[in-house]
């Protein structure tokens, strides 16, 4: 059987993950704020079974809300990801099956009945003015000259049972695709997809060229190639054990206020000016999940989502810069929000060789990075406590941080300065701001009399001893 996400959903629940909320939950006032305790104070997933107003509907969040959970679907852990995941890609890209059908053509909405306020779609944040939007939408869509296919984690906002507003970021891949469309005075057909294995969703965020198709990407990822199938009213394919599919089209050279929403720092940044969608079609799974993907105040389900990925392709980028690096982990700090901080851990083996990774790391495919921190291996990159301790105890700021100005940034970086007269491109202007290194290791490893002083000492008997042995 293909992996899906009620595959995954068993998979967790199996590990003690995922927490069965069975009372009544509201998607427009409190499932937000529920699934983020979920995640935030226990760990884990949440899957509500009673949503007021849409009976008959289940709904699930925080899949993706840990490198744990996510690496857990992959069959492989949080400590050996990247290794083991980072082989999968390196061993080459799988390509996908073509179906006739599948299960998500068991359930056909069209005309009238076509309507998203159908869908249990939830409000994701208090800035959000009340405003229902779909955080889990991959957008499938497909170049009008080449064919290829290109998926991308975009919001909805929903401003109607037949219209939603799209975020397309700039200059990006959906973005490209689109302007091709739109100066050939056409709609792009695009299909969003809510709902699958954690594959699919670490594919869609994964920076990678244009001409290379995410699906792809799932696939090596999974080991198995997905299953697609033709969408009902649109000339796209879409992986045919999703859960849900929204078809329509987004009218040309046509945009109007999208947001405020909650974003992936944790700040809401106002409206802008994006395109919409007009929806033809909704095909879905009997008895369909709905992927309630939280985004917003960090823990969401946003920075880990989006950090895996990158931790994966920084990973790869950095461990053979001069040759080889003893690189142990690459950790996007969720809870610092919007990937803008990044910690290795690492071995250093000689002088220099900490800065010339942190410059490598920092000038990647990736513009979220703008904070490199190297650490040792007896620090914990995924604990706070650790890498506060390393900063604390190995820093010396004269000669172990620095600052390089004048870098692009993240255009959602308020911290850096916009640059105006580039022009701004629905509503995003491009922003300048630094970046800085800190080398919080121990020294390089020719020189272990040094780094011995800096050895922490444990509490006598810890390494022998279990709590729960000395309890009850």
């Amino acid at each position: 059987m293909p992996q899906d996400l009620r595959s995954y959903i068993d998979l967790i629940r199996e590990h003690k993950l995922l927490l069965d909320i069975k009372k009544e939950v509201d998607p427009l006032t409190n499932l937000a704020g529920i699934a983020y305790r979920g995640e935030n104070e226990q760990g884990k997933a949440t899957m509500f079974h009673n949503l007021k107003g849409y009976k008959g509907w289940t709904a699930v969040s925080y899949m993706c809300g840990s490198r744990e959970k996510m690496a857990l679907g992959l069959g492989t852990t949080k400590d050996k990801a990247l290794v083991e995941l980072g082989g999968r890609i390196s061993r080459g890209l799988v390509k996908p099956k073509i179906v006739e059908d599948g299960p998500v053509k068991e359930v056909i909405w069209k005309g009238n009945d076509a309507d998203l306020g159908r869908l249990p779609i939830h409000v994701h944040s208090d800035s959000d003015r009340g405003v229902p939007f779909i955080g889990s939408a991959m957008q499938f869509v497909k170049d009008p000259e080449t064919g290829t296919q290109n998926i991308a984690l975009q919001r909805d906002h929903i401003k109607g049972g037949k219209k939603m507003g799209i975020f397309v970021h700039p200059k990006r891949h959906t973005d490209i695709c689109m302007q091709k469309y739109w100066k050939a005075g056409k709609p792009m057909p695009v299909a969003t997809v809510i709902g699958h294995h954690p594959a699919y969703y670490i594919a869609s965020t994964w920076t990678t060229s244009y001409e290379t198709d995410e699906v792809d990407i799932a696939g090596a990822l999974l080991q198995e190639p997905a299953n697609m199938v033709r969408c009902e009213t649109i000339d796209v394919m879409v992986p045919a054990e999703a859960e849900i599919v929204i078809e329509g089209e987004v009218p040309p050279n046509y945009m109007e206020d999208e947001g405020p929403f909650c974003e992936h720092a944790g700040m809401t940044h106002g409206t802008l000016q994006q395109p919409i969608v007009n929806v033809k079609c909704i095909t879905m799974r009997k008895n369909a999940i709905y992927y309630a993907l939280q985004g917003g105040r960090p823990i969401s389900e946003s920075q880990p989502l989006d950090g895996f990925p990158m931790e994966l392709v920084l990973y790869a980028r950095i461990k053979d810069v001069g040759g080889f690096i003893d690189v142990k982990d690459v950790v996007a700090l969720p809870y610092a929000g919007g990937s803008h901080i990044i910690v290795v851990q690492m071995s250093p083996r000689k002088a220099g060789e900490v800065r010339s990774m942190l410059m490598a790391l920092l000038s990647s495919p990736y513009l979220h990075p703008k904070i490199g921190i190297a650490v040792d291996d007896d620090i914990d990159p995924h604990n706070a406590q650790s890498i506060m301790y390393a900063l604390s105890t190995r820093v010396n700021p004269k000669s172990d941080v620095f600052v390089i100005p004048d870098t692009l940034c993240h255009t959602g970086d308020l911290t850096a300065e916009l640059l105006p007269d580039t022009g701004a491109h629905m509503g995003f202007h491009p922003r300048i701001g630094s970046k800085m290194l800190i080398d919080a290791t121990k020294g390089a490893a020719p020189t272990p009399e040094l780094r011995a002083y800096f050895e922490p000492v444990k509490p006598m008997g810890l390494a022998g001893v279990r709590l729960e042995d000395f309890l009850g």
